[in-house]
C-alpha cells in the first residue's frame, strides 16, 4: 500500500544499514608483505655481505672511481688475509719451536702453482721478516727490477769491452807482435807498460800460423789484459801447434838421455878410476897427515923447548940481574918476621920478597909516605948493613916526604935482598 508524506512516522520502515568494513585482515597482509619484502631485502643484502660475490659477478660500475674502489677494498682484503695467514703460522711455528717439533713454511700454504723457485724466495721474504702481502710482493718487485736494470747497464758496459772479430795472422806475426800492436795502437798504451800487461799472460811462444785469430780484451778501469788465439782458417790449432812442439821436444829429449845413458856408462867406467885414484890419494894423504902430525908435533916440541929455554934463561938473567926488596915501618916488619933482631943486630928474616927491579932495565925505587900510612918519611935504614948509603945505595929526601933509592953498585946489589926501614 502506497504511503504519503503524511503519514505517521512509526509506520515508515527504513532500509536496513549497510554492515562496516573491517580492514584489519587487510593491514595483515600488507604488514607480512612489507616484513617479507624487508626481509628479502635484508637477507639479500646480509647474505651479499656474509657470501660477498666475486668482482667479476657483481653490475659493473658505470664510472672508474666506483671501479677503483671495489678494487682498493679487494686489495685491503687480500692484504689483511695474507697478514692474518702470515701471523697464525708465526703463533704454530713458535709453539712447535718450544715443544722441538718441525714448524711449517710460508711456502706450504701456497704450493698450488709455485716452482721451487718461487717457494724458495716467498720462503725468503718471510724468513727476513718481509711483508710477504700484495703491497710487499710489489715493492720487492720494483727493488728487482731496479737491480736488474742495474745489472743489463753494467752488461751493456761490459759487451762493449769484448772483443771484435779478432786479428788475423799473417805470414811471420807472433803472439807477441800482435798483442804489442793491439796495446800500443789501438788502445794507446805505453810500451813499458803495454810490456808489463802482456808479462803476466801465458803468451804462445810457438809461431803461429797463417790464418789464425788472436782475439783480445782490455779494460783500463780494472787494468786488465786478456787474449788467446783461435784456430780460424788456418790448417791445424794453436793446441796442434803445441803438442807439435812438445812432441819435437819429446824426441829431442829422448835422443838426450840416449846420449845421456852412454855418457853414464862411461862416466861410470871413469867414475871407478877416478874412485880408485881418490882411494890411492886419501891412503897418501893419511901418511901425509901422519907425516905432517909428526914434523907439527916436532915443531911444537922445538918451540915449546925454545920457549921454556928462554923463558928459563930470561928469569936466570932477571934472577941474577934483580935486586929483591921489601920496604915498611920497623914494627910492621918486626911482625911479619921479615926484620929480625938478634944480639941487636937486625938481619933478614927467612921471607920470600915479592918486589924487584931488573937492574938491566931500572935502578930506582921510589918509597912515598901513602905506602905506609905515614905523612913524611924521616929517615930509611938499610938492612943488611954491609950495603953503605953513599956506596952502595943512593938514598935522597924529597920535599913531599918521598924518597928516591938508587941503586950504586951494580955488582954489590945484583940477586941481593934488601929490606928498607922507614922511620916516620
Amino acid at each position: 500500500m502506497a504511503q504519503s508524506l503524511f503519514d505517521p512516522i512509526e509506520d515508515i520502515q527504513l532500509p536496513p544499514e549497510k554492515p562496516k568494513r573491517n580492514y584489519k585482515p587487510l593491514l595483515t597482509i600488507v604488514a607480512i608483505i612489507i616484513v617479507a619484502i624487508g626481509l628479502g631485502i635484508g637477507g639479500y643484502f646480509g647474505y651479499n655481505a656474509v657470501f660477498p660475490k666475486k668482482l667479476t659477478e657483481r653490475p659493473v660500475p658505470m664510472n672508474q672511481e666506483k671501479v677503483l674502489v671495489e678494487l682498493k677494498q679487494a686489495r685491503d682484503e687480500i692484504d689483511s688475509e695474507t697478514r692474518d695467514i702470515y701471523g697464525r703460522i708465526q703463533q704454530f711455528n713458535d709453539k712447535m719451536t718450544r715443544i722441538g717439533r718441525k714448524p711449517i713454511s710460508f711456502s706450504q700454504v701456497f704450493l698450488q702453482g709455485l716452482s721451487a723457485e718461487e717457494q724458495q724466495a716467498l720462503d725468503d721474504l718471510v724468513r727476513q721478516e718481509k711483508d710477504p702481502s700484495y703491497r710487499g710482493i710489489l715493492g720487492q718487485v720494483v727493488e728487482d727490477m731496479k737491480k736488474i736494470r742495474d745489472l743489463q747497464n753494467k752488461v751493456s758496459q761490459l759487451e762493449g769491452l769484448l772483443p771484435g772479430e779478432g786479428v788475423g795472422v799473417k805470414a811471420g806475426d807472433t803472439h807477441m807482435k800482435l798483442a804489442m800492436q793491439y796495446l800500443e795502437k789501438e788502445k794507446g798504451v805505453p810500451e813499458s807498460r803495454a810490456r808489463e800487461l802482456i808479462a803476466r799472460l801465458n803468451i804462445m811462444e810457438t809461431n803461429l800460423e797463417k790464418g789464425m785469430k788472436v782475439y783480445f780484451y782490455y779494460d783500463p778501469a780494472k787494468d786488465f789484459f786478456g787474449t788467446w788465439v783461435a784456430q780460424g782458417d788456418a790448417k791445424r790449432s794453436p793446441l796442434a801447434l803445441v803438442r807439435a812442439k812438445e812432441m819435437r821436444l819429446i824426441q829431442e829429449k829422448e835422443a838426450a838421455v840416449a846420449k845421456a845413458n852412454t855418457l853414464a856408462d862411461e862416466k861410470a867406467q871413469l867414475e871407478e878410476i877416478r874412485d880408485n885414484l881418490q882411494k890411492e890419494i886419501a891412503d897418501l894423504e893419511v901418511r901425509k897427515a901422519a907425516l905432517e902430525s909428526t914434523v907439527s908435533q916436532l915443531e911444537l916440541d922445538k918451540v915449546s923447548a925454545e920457549e921454556q929455554a928462554r923463558m928459563t934463561g930470561e928469569k936466570l938473567a932477571e934472577h941474577q940481574n934483580s935486586v929483591w926488596y921489601d920496604a915498611d915501618l920497623a914494627a910492621r916488619l918486626k911482625a911479619r918476621g921479615v926484620l929480625k933482631t938478634v944480639n941487636k943486630v937486625e938481619n933478614i928474616g927467612a921471607v920470600k920478597f915479592a918486589n924487584n927491579i931488573d937492574l938491566s932495565k931500572t935502578k930506582s925505587i921510589t918509597l912515598k909516605p901513602s905506602q905506609f900510612g905515614i905523612d913524611h918519611i924521616r929517615d930509611v935504614r938499610i938492612v943488611p948493613t954491609y950495603l953503605k948509603e953513599g956506596r952502595d945505595i943512593g938514598v935522597r929526601f924529597v920535599g913531599d916526604g918521598t924518597v928516591e933509592v938508587t941503586v950504586l953498585n951494580e955488582a954489590a946489589l945484583r940477586g941481593q935482598k934488601v929490606l928498607f926501614v922507614v922511620e916516620q
